[in-house]
């Protein structure tokens, strides 16, 4: 079945966002960070280290699953319902979203030298997340780096339905967040062209595990493992970084880092103005960039909290799902074609 994509349109003239009239920004640092300090080249590449990480989270997260599994059959208070949620929400979420991030990394081929190597890390990454998302990840994720804000081609833009329906109403806001994994999901089928080889075996593949899990765990091992991945990518802090990478905290500044602790278990994906100028560098070796490059990072706005984060966007009535900028595919393709550079300490936009 094939789903028809978003339609592209120049007309932004009663676009809920903030409409830029720039090209995607960091196309532009990019070349001049790398113009004033070339030794960043030395950064590029991949991190075979992700390799042993993911393979603990994983073994980290069965064993946990097991462990409630076989609490469960024995009628200990570890197995029990309430415990398997608290579980979940404290330490499952946190392994599932970790291993979502090694999706992340390898969707960039960034944890090992072949792509096909990095696709079958992705692939068992994606096995204690008992939703298929590995291929489909890898996919389009690279459309939301090329085409940043692009109305229409953006693969992380809310849709226009979501504005409306959430707008910045707090409790709105609150519940898509608590809801935010299928809000996401939801939004990928806009963008849906039909599953390629890759996706169906991700999927036959998952599900194949799936029954094993339940064979092996029954349902206690089974529900853990699906509300780990479902808490872990809604609201919770580890997921806070869906809201701060890209929403408007800084009237013009359209990516934003977070430089707080999470970090150490997400590969780094809280240094996102550093990732979207050099998608090439593993996230390991992100906080160095930042450090070789500090003068076109730090006076940037930035994140020390991802709860903070939350609590901010969910209270501020100024902050909405509307947060957003966009540029017309006219805009991109022009701006595309300029040679102008941005200055430094400018907001991303310009």
């Amino acid at each position: 079945m094939t789903i028809k994509s978003r339609t592209l349109t120049d007309d932004l003239s009663r676009s809920p966002f903030v409409v830029s009239e720039s090209g995607e920004p960091h196309r532009i640092r990019r070349k001049q960070i790398i113009k004033e300090h070339p030794e960043i080249r030395q950064l590029f590449g991949y991190d075979r280290r992700t390799i042993a990480i993911t393979v603990g989270v994983v073994v980290a997260q069965f064993a946990l699953a097991w462990g409630h599994a076989v609490a469960a059959r024995s009628g200990s208070w570890f197995g029990s319902w309430w415990m398997i949620a608290l579980s979940a929400y404290f330490v499952g979420s946190i392994l599932s979203h970790w291993a979502g991030q090694t999706i992340h990394e390898t969707s960039h081929n960034l944890a090992a030298k072949k792509a096909l190597t990095n696709r079958l890390l992705a692939l068992f990454a994606n096995l204690p997340m008992v939703l298929p998302i590995a291929e489909t990840f890898r996919r389009y994720h690279l459309d939301h780096h090329t085409f940043l804000g692009v109305h229409g081609a953006d693969t992380d833009l809310p849709l226009e339905r979501e504005v409306e329906l959430i707008g910045s109403s707090t409790w709105r806001k609150l519940v898509w967040l608590l809801f935010y994994f299928f809000v996401y999901v939801g939004r990928g089928w806009t963008f849906v062209k039909g599953a390629n080889r890759g996706e169906v075996l991700n999927f036959l593949l998952q599900m194949a595990v799936n029954v094993a899990i339940y064979y092996l765990m029954g349902w206690s091992g089974l529900v853990f493992l699906l509300l780990s991945t479902i808490i872990g990518h809604s609201l919770h802090p580890v997921a806070a970084h869906f809201i701060h990478e890209h929403y408007t905290f800084e009237e013009g500044q359209e990516t934003n880092s977070y430089y707080g602790p999470l970090n150490k278990v997400t590969f780094n994906v809280g240094y996102h103005v550093e990732h979207h100028d050099f998608m090439n560098v593993p996230g390991s070796r992100l906080p160095e960039l930042k450090a070789l490059a500090a003068e076109y990072y730090d006076d940037l706005r930035s994140h020390r909290s991802w709860t903070a984060v939350l609590w901010q966007f969910v209270t501020d009535r100024t902050l909405g799902v509307f947060s957003r900028i966009v540029r017309s595919r006219k805009t991109f393709d022009e701006r595309r074609r300029d040679k102008g550079t941005a200055l430094v300490g400018q907001p991303l936009t310009t």
